[in-house]
């Protein structure tokens, strides 16, 4: 952490301002270098006993990085905030903040900034999202009442290659009503296919079920399936099970392989015969239903583990779809960033535009176990992180969060996560980025300073930091 905080004051190279407030936000003392941030006053005397947000004026105590700093007793460095000054002009500047304290207790702080608006191409890590990309979307699926499949193929954002294949495969086998069997880890969106195949097929306009076996106990699991006739058991009714109530339609059996071995055997009559009966009902009622089910492994793992029938495998998986994990299809990470941002831009009434390369990086080096549902949830909370004024997502808005992510699958999977200091894996992704593009480029700076859309001079000044050959 020092050496971040060293690497940052190394960036600024050279201070515009010095400013010092008190724990009410009050200008204790104030040194402005550079007249442009504050024009119509004469003398910098002339702010002290002023409230730091009557200068400026778009700043509040929840973004102002003084205050910040205040709170949370340790040095905020902020490469790019908007601040507008009293003559109503937007300036952009890199601070570093840090609190002031006397006997233990916090009393203030003084914050050193810099003038980066004319300076844009020394802080130009900055990933620009895109949200023209998705500006003809709706992203907030609605409500369309029960027993309605949401999602359709356009909801399954991809630029990898494995992924626009699968696309084109669920067009083909959507047509007709053989099984479908979907695989892959949680949070790779085997549902999203599921709705989508039946959104692509002839019955797109009847029920679309859908059910997770592992949800629901096995005694509950039956008469959910199959429903149940008034007296078959204490307080039951005359209630049709998930097949009726799919009747024309799909039945979406999720997490197939928890489903007990004895009712897999019940439900494979109902796939060869098309027939349901109801428990403790004599009738046998005719049903024409297409079954989709998904697992977090493939069939063949299933059968080995004995937790799918091999007569039901048969039945269950005519047609078979596996996921590829994300991981696997870095590819998609950026689409998919640029995706959620816009989405939560909506939801929230923000206007996030720009990713740091720190934060991108990271992004791109994580293994990710926990798939897309797992990189919308770290985007979900850098964007409620993030001040309504603020317009980056930076490494302090998901450092907490990545954390307890790390945390909770190193404890709770096994996979093997190379653990290491975060800000550590960071330098290391950049320095292997470097090199490639150096590699690549037979040493020529310039051209791999456009490989990796970074200026000249922040590469040359990073080449001599790693000593890169």
């Amino acid at each position: 952490m020092v050496k971040r905080r060293k690497d940052f004051l190394n960036e600024l190279a050279y201070i515009d301002g010095i400013t010092i407030i008190d724990t009410s936000g009050t200008i204790l003392f104030s040194v402005k270098f550079n007249p442009r941030f504050h024009p119509e006053i004469e003398e910098d005397s002339d702010v002290v006993g002023k409230k730091l947000f009557e200068i400026f004026t778009n700043i509040d105590r929840e973004s102002s990085t003084l205050i910040k700093a205040m709170e949370l007793g340790k040095p905020i460095h902020k490469r790019r905030q908007k601040v507008i000054n009293i003559d109503g002009e937007c300036i952009q500047t890199a601070n570093a903040s840090i609190p002031i304290k006397s006997k233990g207790r916090i009393i203030g702080a003084v914050e050193l900034s810099k003038d980066i608006s004319k300076h844009k191409y020394e802080y130009s890590n900055e990933i620009i999202m895109n949200s023209e990309l998705f500006k003809s979307r709706n992203i907030i699926n609605e409500y369309l009442g029960p027993h309605k499949a949401r999602y359709t193929l356009e909801e399954i954002i991809s630029n990898n290659d494995q992924i626009k294949e699968l696309k084109h495969i669920v067009k083909k086998i959507a047509i007709g009503r053989a099984p479908v069997f979907i695989y892959g880890e949680t949070g790779t969106g085997k549902e999203l296919f599921a709705h989508s195949i039946h959104n692509e097929s002839e019955r797109a306009g009847k029920p679309f079920v859908s059910q997770n076996c592992a949800a629901i106990p096995e005694n509950l699991l039956e008469s959910i399936l199959f429903g149940t006739t008034k007296g078959s058991f204490t307080g039951a009714y005359d209630t049709p099970g998930l097949f009726e109530l799919a009747e024309g339609g799909t039945l979406f059996l999720d997490e197939i392989n928890s489903m007990p071995l004895n009712l897999q055997a019940k439900m494979l009559r109902v796939l060869e015969d098309g027939y349901v009966r109801r428990l403790g009902d004599r009738k046998e009622r005719k049903i024409d239903v297409r079954i989709i089910t998904a697992s977090n492994n493939n069939p063949q793992r299933c059968l080995r583990e004995g937790k799918l029938r091999h007569d039901i495998y048969y039945r269950l998986s005519v047609l078979v779809i596996g996921i590829p994990p994300l991981r696997e299809r870095k590819d998609d990470i950026e689409l998919l960033l640029n995706f959620f941002v816009d989405k939560y831009n909506k939801i929230l009434n923000k206007n996030i535009n720009k990713v740091s390369k720190e934060v991108y990086d990271f992004l791109k080096a994580y293994k990710w176990p926990g798939n897309v549902r797992e990189l919308e949830h770290v985007v979900e909370y850098a964007m409620h992180v993030v001040s309504r004024n603020e317009n980056i997502i930076e490494m302090e808005h998901v450092n907490n969060k990545i954390k307890e992510i790390i945390n909770i699958n190193e404890k709770e999977t096994e996979t093997e996560l190379d653990i290491q200091p975060l800000n550590q894996a960071i330098l290391e992704v950049e320095k292997d980025l470097i090199g490639k593009a150096i590699n690549k480029t037979k040493g020529n700076v310039s051209a791999a300073a456009r490989l990796l859309c970074i200026p000249r001079q922040t590469l040359q000044r990073k080449i001599d930091k790693y000593n890169i050959k």
